[in-house]
């Protein structure tokens, strides 16, 4: 029996597998991290988001996780952030995207990933966030993370910005409550990837 032929295919075999390993690996997702109190939302997006052109080569794709309290916002915070997300939406072009999830109060997505220009979506998305979240999640956190990973563009800037609110409260939460299911994570790792970059906001919050 020639034993070469199958050696010979054992051998590509195993050259292909490292070659799509290798590729996997160099397609490692990377999502930088933010935090900010939601009383400096509007210095943080004069100090940290240019304006862009809409000829850039460059593009961001940006998940806000909004704490909140299980009333939603103040009117005072719904003011500071239409504000801020007006002046996102004036420095980043058609090619950028915002998605805004929740924690604490309630989880959830309140806006599905959607142009930066879109300003009449995103300025409803904050005024109704609770209505506008058609699945409650258990933790807000991981599915920002979660999220963000599904719908990670390779050519733009991943970035989740946290914005932290002290005065929301921290009921206990209980998702039952809402007819909504805890959903399966896909990656196991979003939580502690997410710890890990956080250390010391994820302590704040459990402040």
């Amino acid at each position: 029996m020639n034993l070469k032929p199958i050696l010979m295919k054992n051998l590509i075999t195993l050259f292909a597998l490292l070659l799509v390993s290798n590729f996997i690996h160099s397609q490692e997702q990377h999502i930088e991290t933010k935090s900010v109190l939601i009383d400096n939302i509007i210095t943080f997006v004069v100090n940290t988001i240019e304006s862009r052109e809409e000829d850039s080569e460059t593009s961001d794709n940006f998940t806000f996780l909004l704490q909140t309290s299980e009333n939603g916002l103040s009117v005072e915070n719904k003011v500071i952030l239409k504000q801020a997300f007006k002046l996102i939406s004036n420095r980043l072009s058609e090619h950028d995207h915002i998605a805004i999830v929740t924690y604490s109060g309630f989880h959830g997505i309140a806006l599905e990933k959607t142009s930066s220009k879109d300003l009449k979506g995103i300025l409803y998305a904050i005024e109704h966030l609770q209505t506008n979240i058609k699945e409650f999640h258990k933790d807000g956190i991981e599915l920002a993370y979660t999220y963000t990973k599904t719908n990670f563009e390779e050519d733009a800037e991943n970035t989740v910005v946290m914005i932290r609110n002290p005065n929301a409260s921290n009921p206990s939460y209980n998702v039952t409550s809402l007819n909504a299911e805890q959903p399966k994570a896909k990656n196991n790792t979003v939580l502690i990837s997410a710890i890990a970059l956080l250390p010391e906001i994820i302590s704040l919050i459990k402040d």
